[in-house]
């Protein structure tokens, strides 16, 4: 998996979604004093948004690895901070809720990013660009064999295609019991006695359902 081609960046939306998910979780515990799932997905710990994030960081600035660190700083601001006001988006178009709100934090746009978290991004982009992904990319290209890389990519790209498949229907089944409808067909029944109410506020203590 020489440079930056799909392979790579498979591995590197892996690696990113669990570690991001272990890092949000230890923030809050700090922060927040309890220990709080930043899960995406309802089977393991995986943040599909630190993944995407590792990604698209990883894509736009591959080729300006070698640039300034103000100019990959600014660029990830920008590029971060759109790329969740996006997410934001989507979440709640497609499952009628929020995941996060900074409507209390100052210089927020519409509660969905904030100046402040905007600038993490470009911190983040930073360390990644100069810092994590040259280690990671060593790594990858050093202990993993284009064999074994490939089967397992495809084994944790299928895997995360089911998983975001049966989150996404679990959520999108919340919302029609939020809304009253009955579980008349038999995969309503089954997400409903796998993923009730008190379960998913357990995977997604932070989402918020938006009133229409």
């Amino acid at each position: 998996a020489r440079g930056c081609g799909f392979y790579k960046l498979a591995c590197l939306f892996f690696i990113a979604a669990f570690l991001g998910d272990i890092i949000e979780t230890v923030f809050c515990r700090l922060t927040m004093g309890v220990w709080m799932s930043r899960s995406s997905v309802v089977w393991g710990p995986f943040s599909v948004v630190w993944g995407l994030g590792a990604v698209l960081l990883t894509a736009v600035l591959y080729k300006y690895k070698d640039r300034n660190d103000r100019y990959i700083f600014l660029v990830g601001t920008v590029a971060g901070g759109a790329y969740e006001y996006v997410c934001s988006v989507f979440t709640e178009l497609v499952f009628g809720a929020v995941f996060w709100d900074y409507s209390h934090i100052p210089f927020n746009l519409g509660g969905r990013i904030n100046l402040l978290y905007c600038l993490f991004w470009g911190a983040l982009a930073l360390v990644w660009v100069k810092e994590v992904f040259p280690r990671l990319n060593g790594f990858i290209e050093r202990r993993v064999s284009k064999t074994y890389g490939v089967v397992i990519s495809w084994v944790l790209i299928a895997f995360m295609l089911a998983n975001s498949l049966v989150s996404g229907a679990a959520v999108l089944r919340q919302s029609q019991r939020y809304e009253g409808v009955p579980a008349t067909h038999a995969w309503q029944q089954v997400l409903d006695d796998r993923f009730p109410d008190s379960r998913l506020a357990k995977i997604y203590p932070s989402m918020v359902r938006v009133e229409e």
